[in-house]
């Protein structure tokens, strides 16, 4: 008997005996397709499921490893440690005692107004012959009075903000020294996230001082550069008015210059 012969007897005698075999109450594998195909696909399901999970670990183990290297202390770092440079203090002679209100106000801020009259030279006023005076001189003379005042308010309020800002400089100096202290220490209750966090506001509330303080010095260096624009706006001003004055002058004059050779050449001699 040929082997393909054999083989169909087999299959044939396979597929024959399974009912047969069901018919003697003798046990029998039944294949279901149907219970197969959802057995895989559950199968598919949990691999997916799986895989989630897995995604879902090892981001959770990503940011615990971040979390343990964010934690880590930084050691040695005094290295980065910086000198703060010391506030200079003017000092001045004061031969006739009129220069220590003055010095002393550049200095700390208090009694900008007395130091600086104590210092200069007072100013007169015109009440006792202000009502003879025309118009035109009292504006002119008003004009040149505005300048001096201007000139000694500004330069008052330069001597309160500088030395206001000078006053506050060695509390300023603490302040940023026990920063830079707390910053560099290896102490692990100032390296928690909460105290570098304050660390980092206390930086930027200096900072924002720092800011304030050097506005204040711009303000007044501004105000003093506007009296001195306006100081020397006057002095081009007066000399173009006196040069317009003169041009008006010179025609007047020529005109009467003029005015009187012609009549003296229309005179008859008797």
């Amino acid at each position: 008997m040929s082997k393909a012969r054999i083989t169909t007897c087999v299959v044939a005698f396979a597929v024959m005996s399974a009912p047969v075999l069901a018919q003697f109450g003798l046990s029998t594998i039944v294949f279901d397709p149907t219970a197969s195909s959802h057995l895989v696909e559950e199968i598919r399901q949990m691999e997916q499921e799986y895989a989630a999970v897995m995604n879902v670990y090892r981001t959770a183990e990503n940011t615990y490893n971040q979390i343990i290297q964010n934690a880590k202390m930084i050691t040695n770092k005094q290295r980065w440690e910086s000198l703060i440079s010391p506030w200079s203090y003017p000092t001045s002679t004061n031969t006739y005692g009129t220069t220590s209100g003055w010095t002393s106000a550049m200095n700390t801020g208090s009694g900008a107004l007395a130091g600086y009259r104590g210092a200069t030279v007072p100013l007169g006023n015109y009440a006792s012959v202000w009502n003879s005076m025309s118009s035109a001189q009292q504006t002119q003379t008003g004009q040149h009075y505005a300048t001096v005042e201007l000139t000694d308010g500004v330069t008052v309020n330069a001597l309160n903000t500088t030395g206001t800002v000078r006053s506050n400089a060695s509390a300023m100096n603490s302040a940023i020294s026990a920063l830079q202290s707390d910053s560099l220490s290896d102490d692990p209750n100032l390296n928690t996230e909460v105290g570098v966090l304050n660390k980092v506001n206390a930086a930027n509330l200096i900072s924002a001082q720092t800011q304030q303080d050097t506005n204040k010095l711009l303000a007044a260096m501004v105000d003093q550069a506007t009296v001195q624009q306006k100081a020397m706006r006057d002095a081009w001003a007066e000399s173009v008015n006196a040069n317009v004055a003169a041009q008006q002058m010179a025609q007047q004059n020529t005109a009467a210059v003029w005015s009187g050779t012609t009549q003296a050449h229309s005179a008859r001699l008797p």
